[in-house]
């Protein structure tokens, strides 16, 4: 048992000092913490000094590891590469390609813990790698190590890892560009804004960008010609730093709205209800887009059709971008739907019903670090909405974009919502007599800090520089300065935290045959390797992740949990919006919008499950109104449903059509209603009657009925 740990002892006892990579491998990515505590224990028992250096993030090679073992004294290292989701694993063993070479560097020997798959990538993509690699060695389960540790009378120390420095997010704002085709103009942009390539050409071998986000602006009076200049201008810009089309994104300003277009539309709105129809129905935009359409075209045929651009509102505003493992949300905002003159301060909206659903996007993808683009400052919005959505940013972004003010200006804000930073950038492009200029930054999602660097056109001759005036008393860290963004606290939408909590029911009412399967299908076991001793709990943890994607529902079909009520629940999870998932108990006819919102789900899921039980059909119902109502639901027995607040305490009993006719199942069921309700305990009640339309109907009716003693209920055929 103990044959692989004395060939590895040995060999890290002559190998002291050399640059020396033994690569030791786990069954899974998930026990890989456990089993480097345990390994370095094992390890320690011999006279060898054992650096334990933590877990690398997926950016760190063999370049940042020879770092790292020049920089601790030590006779042997133990380092975890693990990936920090499967999209990021193949760059990361490309990386160590890369790099091998550097691998000279090790200032001894150093033991590399992965997992099976990543030990597959590295020699699926990195083959030259793997021929670096001294010796491999296959460990036992993480319980034989520990057992083999208490044989040893070893007990792994109970730290936290060791927490490696985080690789940022670089990126460049740039905002308020007003390019223009006429030729003196031409000559006078093009010696600016040809000095910022330049600077970003000089940078990129040690200042490498991710991102670039553009605030507004980008032409001059919204005309096609105009845009013609932005497109290759930013092209140029991808050019010299290599950050891709997906990587880039912008927003339009009032600059980008044609003003001829737009000289007969609305000017701004007089209440709130207007503003939820302008931002929840798609028509009411259909004529201020017009004024946005040279921006509209020219940018998605250049970045592509389906992206934000500031033009999608709600959900469809967030993007989700993943940075060497780490995931970001930028939310593209159009401050400029109302934009039309000089007097826009005060008329401007962007929408209450908008930022919340963006909100709620980035909270539902559980983003660490979420970053809101829009032009304009919040003081230019109207006053029934400037605070709220104000609040909403608090509570939803740590770090905001914007431009307009042809200067710079930032703050942060620290609030009981959270807070954020705001960066105004100032303009790239106003005039080479005026102050131009733009921001590099670097956003650490774990650390939770963004580190702005401002430059500034100086001349012709001279080019960009570092602008010291921006943070003068930051002199130490370079004239740069480093925001701190507080934790924030988001909270899931009911839809997502119904669905995960479906998901993981799901997982365990499965046989053990189909939990098998499960897990293969989410990537926690592969195919004929033997399952973990905590199948079903990696299987429900990645059943809850993938919760929000629409294959999951599939996955369940596919293993033929369709049937079951954990398949149904599913089901009706894809069915149901977040607008239905917005009845308050206690608003009126709380229990009427409940209950059609409910039917239709369950009559969508039915149409692609099929036939169903009663208990199969409680059970969706149950978790749909768990998702609808606020409170949710409280419990069920045998065929009756609980829920309600204090003041409004609810019963539904579902019963099903079946030998009896249909009016005498509906007495029976108005009959066991008024028995629930009849001792006080239930003030609301309603009868669900399952097979009480034709099947061809995809609309549920819903009526009122009167039981037995007399009581008003609903009554919701099926």
């Amino acid at each position: 048992m103990t044959a692989w740990l004395d060939d590895l002892r040995t060999r890290l006892q002559f190998g002291q000092g050399s640059a020396t990579l033994l690569l030791v491998i786990a069954e899974h990515d998930t026990v890989l913490d456990e089993t480097r505590r345990l390994l370095v224990a094992l390890l320690r028992i011999t006279p060898l000094s054992v650096e334990d250096l933590g877990v690398g993030s997926i950016d760190a090679g063999p370049r940042r590891w020879a770092q790292w073992t020049g920089s601790r004294p030590a006779n042997a290292y133990v380092l975890t590469a693990t990936p920090a989701s499967p999209l990021s694993l193949r760059p990361m063993v490309v990386l160590y390609n890369a790099e091998r070479e550097l691998l000279r560097q090790l200032a001894g020997p150093v033991v590399l813990l992965v997992s099976r798959a990543t030990e597959e990538a590295i020699r699926q993509h990195a083959a030259d790698f793997f021929t670096w690699v001294a010796q491999s060695y296959v460990l036992p389960s993480t319980r034989e190590l520990a057992a083999l540790a208490k044989q040893l009378g070893v007990a792994p120390a109970v730290v936290e890892p060791t927490v490696l420095e985080e690789e940022p997010m670089r990126f460049l704002h740039i905002s308020d560009l007003h390019l223009r085709p006429q030729t003196v103009k031409r000559y006078d942009q093009d010696r600016v804004l040809r000095g910022l390539v330049e600077l970003l050409k000089r940078d990129r071998a040690s200042f490498a960008l991710d991102l670039i986000f553009v605030t507004g602006d980008l032409a001059n009076t919204g005309k096609a010609e105009e845009y013609a200049l932005v497109v290759e201008l930013l092209k140029r810009l991808m050019e010299v730093t290599g950050v891709p089309p997906e990587h880039m994104f912008v927003v339009p300003g009032n600059h980008d709205v044609d003003r001829e277009v737009g000289r007969w539309l609305l000017r701004t709105l007089g209440k709130d209800e207007e503003s939820i129809a302008f931002f929840e129905e798609p028509k009411s935009r259909a004529f201020h887009l017009k004024k946005l359409e040279a921006y509209a075209e020219s940018m998605r045929a250049f970045l592509g059709e389906r992206r934000a651009l500031g033009l999608a509102v709600g959900e469809e505003a967030v993007e989700m971008v993943e940075v060497r493992g780490a995931r970001l949300a930028v939310a593209s905002f159009n401050s400029a739907w109302f934009a039309q003159g000089d007097d826009d301060r005060g008329k401007l909206w962007l929408g209450e019903p908008n930022v919340d659903r963006a909100g709620q996007r980035v909270a539902d993808e559980e983003a660490p670090f979420a970053v809101a683009l829009m032009h304009h400052p919040f003081e230019e919005l109207h006053e029934i909405e400037r605070d709220n959505v104000e609040h909403y940013f608090e509570r939803s972004f740590e770090v905001v974009l914007r431009g307009h003010l042809h200067k710079d200006k930032t703050r942060a804000i620290a609030t009981q919502r959270g807070g954020f930073v705001e960066v105004t950038g100032p303009a790239a492009y106003q005039g080479s007599q005026w102050p131009n200029g733009c921001f590099l930054g670097e956003i650490r999602t774990k650390a939770r800090t963004v580190r702005i660097r401002p430059c500034v056109y100086a001349s012709g001759a001279d080019g960009w520089v570092l602008d010291a005036k921006v943070f003068p008393d930051d002199e130490k860290d370079g004239y740069c300065h480093t925001f701190v963004i507080a934790e924030k606290r988001r909270l899931k939408s009911a839809v997502v935290k119904q669905r995960e909590d479906v998901a993981v029911e799901a997982v365990k009412a499965a046989s053990p045959a189909q939990q098998r399967k499960v897990a293969e299908e989410l990537g926690v076991t592969r195919p004929g390797e033997a399952p973990p001793l905590d199948l079903v709990q990696q299987t429900a943890k990645a059943a809850r992740s993938r919760a929000s994607d629409q294959s999951f529902a599939q996955v369940v079909a596919s293993l033929g949990l369709a049937g079951t009520g954990a398949g149904l629940a599913v089901a009706m999870m894809d069915e149901l919006s977040e607008e239905d998932a917005r009845v308050s108990i206690g608003e009126p006819e709380f229990l009427e919008h409940s209950l059609l919102h409910v039917g239709r789900a369950f009559l969508g899921a039915r149409a692609a499950l099929g036939t169903m039980t009663i208990n199969t059909a409680i059970q969706g119902i149950y978790a749909a109104l768990g998702v609808i109502l606020n409170p949710p639901s409280r419990g069920q027995a045998q065929h009756a449903i609980f829920f309600g607040a204090p003041n409004a305490p609810c019963v539904v009993y579902v019963t099903q059509v079946d030998n009896f006719s249909q009016q005498r199942t509906i007495a029976a069921g108005l009959l066991r209603i008024d028995q629930y309700m009849s001792d006080g305990a239930y003030t609301h009640g309603a009868l669900i009657v399952l097979d009480a339309l034709p099947p061809t109907e995809t609309e549920p009716q819903l009526e009122h009925a009167t039981t037995p003693a007399g009581r008003d209920v609903l009554l919701l055929r099926l």
